[in-house]
């Protein structure tokens, strides 16, 4: 019977350590994948300051895997109506389906945000990929300092100060300063924020949507439980053409 009571103990023991090495490592799990995602945007800034210094090539990329460092709540927004929404779905969910293993990023520079104390690498593209690593333009809009709207898509993240988790504290007047990675510098002022719901983004984030040289930002906001999205709206005061 004691040995019987042994056996008992000891399994339960076991258990109790499995259990607890599981649990230790689903609790360092997040903070790992933070600590890569952050080592590869730190990287990325630094290569692109030093590039612009000695500018002697016109891109920089990053080769990560297609399923890395994923994001809580990372899905992506679909707008319009029902039946638009459902087909973009569709569409999104077949392009990932048919990445390969390892994708390939593309840098087209920085945004920083000295009043939010922000500096991270813009990708030449707003997939769901691009957007764990920095902030993605939206393709359908215009690049940095064009003529018309040019559109950067980022994260509220959970960790304070990284990508967008401070843009709702941007306020009017405060400036964005996008370099390109050929060094090329220009200056927004912002002239306008608003709080919408994801199904009206439609209305801001092509090349068409809005009037002059104008930036606008969009993330998630802090309230509703990140369902409303934060638009942050400015328009060119400096920069080359």
């Amino acid at each position: 019977m004691a040995s019987k009571k042994k056996v008992v103990n000891s399994i339960l023991t076991t258990l109790i350590v499995v259990l607890l090495i599981a649990a230790v490592i689903l609790l360092l799990i997040e903070p790992i994948k933070n600590y890569r995602r952050n080592k590869i945007v730190e990287d990325t800034v630094e290569e692109i300051k030093e590039q612009i210094i000695v500018p002697d090539v016109s891109e920089i990329t990053i080769v990560v895997g297609k399923d890395d460092v994923q994001i809580e709540g990372e899905d992506m927004d679909f707008y319009g109506t029902p039946e638009e929404q459902e087909q973009q779905r569709k569409e999104f969910e077949e392009a990932y389906a048919n990445l390969p293993d390892y994708v390939t990023l593309n840098c087209i520079g920085l945004i920083e945000i000295d009043s939010i104390g922000q500096c991270d690498p813009i990708w030449d593209n707003d997939t769901i990929v691009d957007l764990r690593y920095g902030i993605g333009h939206h393709q359908s809009s215009c690049l940095p300092g064009e003529e018309g709207n040019c559109t950067l898509l980022g994260h509220h993240m959970r960790v304070e100060g990284v990508f967008f988790n401070k843009l709702i504290d941007v306020k009017i007047g405060d400036l964005i300063r996008i370099t390109t990675v050929d060094g090329k510098e220009y200056v927004y002022q912002v002239d306008d924020r608003q709080i919408v719901d994801p199904i009206y983004l439609e209305d801001y984030v092509d090349a068409d949507d809005g009037y002059g040289k104008q930036i606008t930002l969009i993330s998630c906001t802090y309230t509703d439980a990140g369902t409303m999205r934060i638009i942050v709206i400015g328009h060119l005061i400096e920069g080359e053409d």
